[in-house]
């Protein structure tokens, strides 16, 4: 499947408590057990064929898993959620909301998610990317879910410090909204407008720049008070990504098409929380964005994932975009999609490399040496 520049990345960095996720093993009234829910004290394999669809990782040992088995092109197949708290050592199934991970025609109405976000052990969410203003939330670890509506199609989701975020589309550009972490409140963040989201700690950016305008970054460093910094792209390029290395330290990742699986690469970099940002180098043309990544406290080190009709790829840059390493991934075929690129530590990072439904590897990679290897969990 074709992955777009613009559309590819929104990447987000999410840098919140490191608790173990503890997450409940059963289903609850309002919500379907996953797939072989365990009895009392006991915790559900994760079965054979696991396709994944999205990650949600707080902590090097901590994550949880969206996808499905036995879903193909005119199959349905049920959502389920597997989470780790030993850095992807042992997995076992948690409970989800009633929903499918792929929709056929025939079908019919079926909800479907993509999309999981997790904030701590109790407080996560799912969401059908792009397509649907729909979210399931859960506030106990898994065992309800709650179903609810955004006022738009939601475009990405990030969770930090207490607070969760979402990027909802109205028309041509998205707005903000915020919730606390622990309960459904959701509400407007100001007026601003904009596609690209990032989080660390109480900090978050959001923004937009179309090639050819200018535009503005908002940023906050308490998740309260919010200011207006002016922003602009490379000439021709538009923002396509940000990523937080630290409250100050964030990246921008520019580009734009230049034919059939090449785009322009360009990376800025802000020591000063977004208030003024400097180029620090391009990266190669070859390949569609499909991620856009940064350690903590690492800004200097930027990876980005790319597709191509070959194998597909990561770049990896140790010098803030001046030299780049291409990294394959061993047995990736040409149009796999990456997703859930994303850095929980100085060294530790994760990246799905799968697509529902669609034959091909199915893989969670983890790097323990800040994106230099990366090797496949066992589920």
């Amino acid at each position: 499947m074709r992955t777009y520049f613009m559309r590819a990345v929104g990447a987000v960095v999410a840098v919140a408590a490191l608790a173990a996720f503890g997450l409940a093993h059963g289903g609850g009234a309002g919500a379907a057990a996953a797939t072989g829910s365990p009895t009392a004290g006991q915790a559900a394999k994760v079965p054979a064929g696991f396709q994944l669809a999205s990650a949600s990782f707080r902590s090097a040992a901590s994550g949880v898993v969206l996808g499905g088995v036995g879903c193909t092109p005119s199959h349905v197949c049920p959502a389920l959620l597997a989470a780790t708290a030993d850095g992807g050592a042992h997995w076992h199934l948690v409970a989800g909301p009633d929903v499918w991970i792929t929709e056929p025609a025939a079908v019919g109405s079926r909800p479907q998610v993509n999309q999981v976000v997790f904030a701590s052990g109790r407080d996560g969410w799912l969401y059908d990317q792009y397509d649907s203003p729909r979210l399931w939330a859960t506030h106990d670890g898994g065992a309800h879910w709650r179903a609810t509506s955004l006022s738009g199609d939601i475009e990405t989701m990030a969770a930090s410090a207490g607070t969760v975020y979402a990027v909802v589309r109205h028309g041509a550009y998205g707005e903000l909204f915020s919730s606390p972490a622990s309960h459904d409140a959701w509400a407007r963040v100001g007026t601003m407008t904009g596609s690209n989201l990032a989080v660390f700690g109480k900090a978050a950016w959001f923004g937009t720049s179309t090639a050819g305008t200018s535009t503005y970054l908002w940023a906050t460093a308490d998740g309260a008070h919010w200011r207006k910094y002016p922003f602009s792209c490379p000439a021709g390029l538009g923002l396509g990504g940000i990523a937080a290395a630290s409250s100050w330290q964030v990246a921008f990742l520019c580009g734009a098409s230049e034919g059939t699986y090449h785009s322009a690469k360009e990376v800025l970099l802000s020591v000063n929380g977004g208030r003024t940002e400097h180029l620090t180098g391009q990266a190669p043309i070859a390949g569609d964005v499909a991620g856009f990544a940064v350690p903590p406290s690492r800004a200097a080190v930027i990876t980005i994932a790319v597709i191509t009709p070959g194998l597909s790829y990561l770049y990896r840059s140790a010098n803030g975009g001046k030299t780049w390493a291409e990294i394959a991934v061993s047995s990736l075929t040409g149009g796999v999609s990456f997703t859930s690129l994303s850095y929980v530590s100085p060294t530790v990072g994760w990246v799905v490399i799968s697509q529902p439904g669609i034959p091909g590897l199915h893989q969670l990679l983890r790097t323990s040496d800040a994106g230099r290897t990366w090797h496949a969990a066992r589920f």
